[in-house]
């Protein structure tokens, strides 16, 4: 299930990663060919006079016989200019290009067939044009046309406009290039991010498969046992209470089992939903810590174990209720795992802005491969398993969980056949939110 959703989670991701450079490339190709369209319109539209006089060309002077011509401004590229009759024969051609004159001729054929304007492609480039009426008129003096009356004429500009189209393709070319390596470096960041995201849900969700196992393992011992002592009391009707009493201290003591781990596993699940339910007030750990031992004091007695306390006055801003079952956690288990006539720590000091706390006690200890694993829930050393049955492995996995709740962290050590040493710290004045 989490695969399928990170799968999907990285498809909708790349494809809205996707949609956004498209629509960015797009707007900037868009914008670039109608600021480029723009540019070529106002080039062969802005125009200057152009006047001849005499044969002379001149762009300042005016006389009554001048004839006068719209051009192209210098400079606005790659041009030329023809003056074309009322048929659309060239009558003087303005260029400062080598052009055959059946070029000119093709150019003016094309561009008074398509007089709304246009691109021709001629001599390996690609030609812009408008045809606009001219202000320059002529009398031919010749019998064709009619006497003494002036025939109108018609302006061609042609705009070289290669080099703009190649630099729209090539702008477009390079758009498709630098998105494609967009999309493949946001992909890469996408799966990098999804995975670092869902690091954690696939974790929570492998322990909650894990938890139920083990959860269901575990019920499934003291059930099997009160089933099985159950058949026996069943098959043996006629004897007397007394005398089944061993299978009536086996079911009792397979319903304990399963009543403690029932309890356990409904600690471990308050603890997992308790984060809005903190009642906070200043707690002076050393007097709670002192109280916590008072009730463990019988146990420790049969066992002869020497409690050692350096416990200085340390307040705390938390919930008391949480950090009393944090304690009796630790202490239970120094009570169970102290060996006999062994030595139990407790201190209690303040540095910097954490109040810390410290269990210390002799014993087995625990080995280097088990060590980060004593956290997780239903893990039992090899170990404990054989010395403990009343260990559920639920302990230290709800100790952690309400150390996170606190705002503290838990530190361990330990020494094969020495000690094992449990650090707790707290901040001291932390403010907790309440939901």
């Amino acid at each position: 299930m989490i695969n399928q959703f990170r799968k999907r989670l990285i498809a909708m991701t790349t494809g809205l990663v996707a949609i956004i450079l498209i629509a960015a490339f797009t707007a900037i190709f868009v914008t670039t060919y109608l600021n480029q369209k723009s540019d070529n319109y106002e080039k062969l539209n802005q125009a200057e006079q152009l006047r001849i006089t005499g044969g002379k060309v001149t762009f300042d002077e005016k006389s009554e016989d001048a004839m006068e011509i719209n051009r192209i401004v210098t400079g606005a590229g790659v041009y030329f200019n023809m003056l074309v009759n009322k048929s659309g024969k060239p009558i003087m051609i303005d260029s400062a290009l080598k052009l055959t004159k059946d070029q000119y001729n093709k150019a003016a054929k094309y561009a008074w067939k398509n007089q709304d304007g246009g691109v021709i492609k001629m001599n390996g480039r690609e030609w812009q044009y408008v045809v606009a009426p001219a202000i320059a008129n002529f009398d031919y003096g010749s019998s064709d046309q009619t006497n003494g009356e002036n025939d109108e004429t018609y302006l061609m500009r042609f705009l070289d406009i290669t080099d703009s189209k190649k630099n729209l393709s090539s702008l477009a070319m390079t758009l498709i290039i630098v998105g494609i390596g967009l999309l493949l470096f946001f992909f890469l960041v996408i799966i990098f991010f999804t995975n670092r995201a869902l690091h954690p849900v696939e974790e929570a969700w492998k322990k909650q498969k894990q938890f139920i196992t083990d959860a269901s393992h575990e019920l499934k011992t003291p059930l099997s046992i009160i089933s099985t002592n159950v058949d026996v009391l069943y098959s043996s009707q006629e004897e007397t209470i007394s005398e089944q009493i061993k299978w009536l201290n086996n079911i009792s003591s397979g319903t304990k089992r399963m009543n403690g781990l029932v309890n356990k596993l409904l600690t471990v699940a308050k603890a997992d939903n308790s984060f809005d339910q903190l009642t906070i007030t200043n707690v002076q750990i050393d007097q709670l810590l002192t109280n916590a031992l008072s009730n463990y004091e019988t146990k420790f007695a049969e066992k002869k174990i020497l409690i050692n306390k350096n416990m200085a006055k340390v307040i705390v801003k938390t919930d008391e209720v949480l950090l009393q079952q944090l304690f009796d956690i630790f202490i239970d288990n120094a009570s169970k795992y102290t060996n006999e006539n062994g030595a139990f720590d407790v201190s209690v000091e303040a540095k910097g802005r954490e109040g810390i706390i410290t269990f210390r006690n002799t014993g087995d200890g625990i080995t280097d491969e088990d060590l980060p694993k004593i956290f997780d829930r239903f893990y039992r050393t090899n170990e404990v398993r054989q010395k403990y049955e009343g260990s559920y492995g639920l302990g230290l996995s709800i100790a952690q969980g309400i150390a996170d709740q606190l705002g503290g962290k838990i530190d361990v050590e330990s020494t094969v056949n020495e000690t094992t040493v449990f650090t707790i710290r707290l901040p001291l004045k932390k403010q907790f939110s309440k939901k």
